[in-house]
């Protein structure tokens, strides 16, 4: 079973009040968002469903927040999961053999019930006390400083014969120890140049699968598997399925932040930067487009064809409004404004630039302009810092951060190397189907 990521951060939630309401005092959501390191609108969202349903309390006021409204011993993990989960199902057992006659599957039923019982008789205080002996074992593992890390993956680079792909939106020390630092574009063409056996690569769950469609013989590791996408959580293959008997005939293009099962049902991918072409290169004047609704509003906007989109979209460029954007234009008059083509439209309306991270690392480097304010996650800021010092770079005032992308530390990659965890493993029928869509969208130039 796969969590989603909602269930996962209400869990991470709720163990921060726990942690951190000391005597009764709320804990403010601006906090738990920033050492959750996810949105606060996107907290807020997890909370108005915890708070209908009893499990937490809030307060108003200058020292406002949110408090359990229950003892951690009355709080069971099965009411939390019933509450956020909203697509629970068996996914392919990634350790047995028989494919076919998987016994994860074949007494799925079964192993359901089993699972839910347990977790309906843990509560939120034996997790907590559980997690005392697991933090004493981390904080072993962590028993170094960030160089001796860096030399110790440089060493066990060198001996797996490993290369690391990161992508732009992760932690500054992440993207200092890159070999190809770069966006989702620039990373599946790399993925299938390099000659490394193995392939380590710093991003979200998605983009280690296309890695691994686009090289299967290699072996693909994503140091944190819990690193997952929200907007790619947001379509599954039978609802996909669904939308296609509507369409018959009509082609689907599939955003590269999907799961290889996704992209396996699709014709062609495509990414921000090259969303646009790869719809032009199809037959006919209409296109199925999943998942991200604004990337498809703005490909609808230069494009002749009509394009039917799905629905999900991405929390990071979502939470980006207007409002933020002129901010910071009142604050830099002379900045000029690029923004990802995954914000609203009403936000690429008054965008001087709407771009991909990699479009927007080109046009800072190549503009005579040296200010510019960025509609896109946080991480891609350090870089465009880094390589061009002499110029200025803005953010919107709430920064726009994907908690899943900041989810890999150093340690993380350390131990993914030295263990050589965690396996991107999917069905060769899957690797074989989308690798053609993959393959297909890498032609297009």
């Amino acid at each position: 079973m796969r969590l989603s990521t909602r269930s996962r951060y209400s869990m991470r939630a709720l163990f921060d009040i726990l942690i951190n309401s000391k005597e009764g005092v709320p804990v403010p959501l601006s906090r738990i968002a920033d050492r959750q390191e996810v949105s606060e609108k996107y907290l807020e969202q997890i909370f108005i469903i915890l708070k209908k349903a009893g499990i937490v309390k809030s307060a108003r006021g200058v020292k406002g927040g949110y408090l359990l409204a229950k003892r951690p011993i009355d709080i069971h993990m099965g009411d939390v999961l019933r509450l956020t989960e909203t697509d629970v199902e068996p996914v392919k057992c990634s350790e047995c053999n028989r494919v076919d006659k998987c016994i994860c599957k074949f007494y799925w039923s079964h192993l359901g019930e089993i699972i839910q019982n347990f977790i309906d008789s843990i509560t939120l205080e034996d997790v907590r006390q559980m997690s005392i002996t697991m933090e004493e074992e981390q904080l072993k593992s962590k028993d170094f400083s960030n160089l001796e890390l860096v030399e110790e993956i440089k060493r066990l680079k060198r001996e797996r014969n490993a290369v690391i792909l990161v992508h732009n939106y992760q932690r500054p020390e992440i993207q200092q120890i890159a070999d190809y630092l770069g966006d989702s574009l620039d990373l599946s063409r790399i993925a299938t140049e390099i000659s490394q056996n193995v392939i380590v690569f710093c991003g979200v769950k998605f983009m280690a699968e296309s890695a691994k469609i686009l090289s299967p013989e290699k072996t693909v590791l994503l140091p944190r598997f819990d690193a997952g996408c929200p907007m790619a959580d947001m379509i599954t293959v039978d609802e996909l399925l669904e939308m296609k008997k509507g369409y018959p005939g009509v082609p689907v293009v599939c955003y590269v932040n999907t799961y290889a099962q996704i992209k396996a049902e699709s014709d062609i991918c495509c990414t921000s930067a090259n969303a646009v072409k790869v719809v032009e290169s199809l037959k006919g004047n209409r296109v199925l487009f999943v998942p991200d609704r604004n990337l498809a509003d703005y490909v609808s906007r230069n494009t002749g064809k009509e394009i039917i989109p799905w629905l999900g979209y991405c929390y990071v460029h979502e939470f980006i409004t207007v409002d933020d954007i002129k901010e910071q234009k009142r604050l830099h008059p002379d900045a000029e404004i690029m923004v990802h083509p995954e914000t609203k439209p009403e936000v690429v309306d008054i965008a001087d630039y709407v771009l991909g991270t990699g479009g927007m690392v080109k046009l800072a480097k190549e503009s005579k302009a040296k200010e510019f304010i960025v509609g896109t996650e946080e991480g891609l800021v350090y870089r465009l810092k880094r390589e061009n010092p002499d110029k200025s770079f803005y953010l919107p005032r709430r920064k726009p951060i994907c908690s899943n992308m900041k989810k890999t530390y150093l340690i993380d990659v350390y131990l993914s190397l030295r263990d050589m965890k965690h396996k991107i493993v999917l069905d060769e029928g899957i690797i074989k189907k989308a690798g053609k869509a993959l393959r297909n969208m890498i032609k297009i130039k």
